[in-house]
């Protein structure tokens, strides 16, 4: 009961946070406009003989990949910046509910810029969002979740350093390379209008991945704020 509560008490703290200044939900969902306009005029379709299904996993998880880790960079730097990381170290509860709070407010972030990038990416590229919804939704939740949890945990270990804007993508993006790779799969497969029984082993895999990364984040916290 301990631990829920200051999960969530540390998720409403990143909530409020983001609300008052919208630094971060800013900044990414801009980066994402920019990628998708970028490619929106980079590719003609009719002229290569290609559909939007050929090439739009990949357009979207260029677009979502990099757009997350915009965002879970800045998931423990205001904690840096103003000196309260040795705080959230001595906060009287258990390790895993700081982590648990802040794996919870990322995925929050993350999804909440996708729910707009998706609708734009329609707009952009002229495929029917409607008729893939559901799958979508279904592939770009588990795998953001799944790539948050990871993100959490590397944001946690390289804040300390000096250049952890750099080394956070040099850590991140070798580790979540299995969970990108299923999340194109599983979106090609889905915006080709292929049932979720073709693409629902990926989804699965992804899953999996997520629970794995939660699990060693509640573990591993402890000794990563210590460090």
């Amino acid at each position: 009961m301990r631990v829920r509560s200051a999960t969530l008490t540390i998720c409403g703290k990143d909530l409020r946070q983001e609300l008052r200044t919208r630094e971060s939900f800013t900044s990414t969902f801009f980066f994402s406009l920019l990628v998708q306009i970028v490619f929106s005029f980079s590719f003609d379709f009719q002229k290569l003989g290609l559909g939007f299904e050929d090439v739009g996993a990949g357009i979207l998880w260029i677009t979502l990949t990099f757009s997350a880790i915009l965002s879970l960079q800045n998931s423990f730097l205001i904690e840096r910046e103003r000196n309260c990381l040795a705080g959230l170290a001595l906060c009287p509860c258990d390790p895993s509910a700081v982590f648990l709070g802040k794996f919870l407010a990322n995925s929050l972030f993350v999804l909440a810029v996708q729910v707009l990038i998706l609708p734009l990416s329609s707009l952009f590229f002229g495929y029917d969002l409607l008729r893939v919804l559901p799958g979508l939704c279904l592939v770009v939740t588990v795998n953001a979740v799944g790539f948050s949890a990871l993100g959490t945990l590397f944001a946690a270990i390289s804040v300390r350093t000096r250049r952890s804007e750099l080394l956070l993508p040099l850590l991140l993006l070798p580790a979540a390379t299995p969970v990108v790779i299923w999340g194109v799969k599983a979106t090609r497969l889905c915006l080709s209008g292929r049932p979720l029984d073709s693409y629902g082993y990926l989804v699965a895999l992804s899953a999996c991945f997520g629970v794995i990364f939660t699990v060693a984040g509640v573990l591993l916290f402890d000794f990563v704020m210590e460090e």
